[in-house]
């Protein structure tokens, strides 16, 4: 029996409960290319990690189609079912960069790859950079050390130090401004 497009999704999830292959390839057309676009906004890179997750969704839905109950909406459950296995995704990701990087070998400060002469040029442009975040005004020179060295983001810093996210980001502007500027005119650039 095949379904048309304009069969409702009640029909074909009564029809793939049963196991009904052309019902499941029906929902797959109708609802396939709006859940790809979705789960690309959600995983903007790379893109085949969005192909997966709405194949993987298809295929949670095949596997557990008798057992399988949509309250309200067959589109609001696709979804819904589309996001969280973004979100996973993403989070699988995020573990993945975690345990890698804990597998690296203990880092070599970056002086440890210059040549003498080099290093002469880091250490003194290191210096004046030092000297020159310590003339930065205390609040401005705490909000920049918190977030370069820190690693803290803008919202933990205004969160810490009881300011605006926006005083953050004026903050983070005066000091990057003035480095620039000092850099240029001692000629360090």
């Amino acid at each position: 029996m095949m379904f048309a497009l304009t069969s409702s999704d009640k029909q074909y999830l009564e029809a793939l409960a049963s196991g009904n292959e052309a019902a499941f390839d029906a929902l797959f057309t109708r609802h396939y290319a709006g859940l790809l676009r979705y789960a690309k906004s959600l995983l903007p890179y790379p893109t085949d990690a969005a192909e997966d997750v709405v194949a993987d969704t298809f295929c949670a839905i095949w596997t557990s189609r008798a057992q399988l109950h949509v309250q309200g909406s067959l589109a609001s459950y696709l979804y819904a079912a589309v996001k969280h296995r973004s979100f996973d995704k993403l989070r699988q990701q995020r573990r993945s960069i975690i345990e890698a990087e804990e597998e690296l070998p203990l880092h070599q400060s970056e002086d440890a790859y210059l040549q003498p002469d080099q290093l002469l040029v880091f250490q003194e442009l290191n210096s004046q950079l030092f000297n020159f975040i310590e003339r930065l005004p205390e609040r401005t020179r705490q909000v920049f050390q918190l977030h370069r060295d820190g690693n803290l983001t803008y919202e933990e810093i205004a969160t810490l130090l009881g300011i605006s996210i926006n005083s953050v980001k004026t903050h983070m502007f005066r000091a990057l401004r003035f480095l620039k500027e000092a850099l240029q005119v001692s000629g360090a650039r």
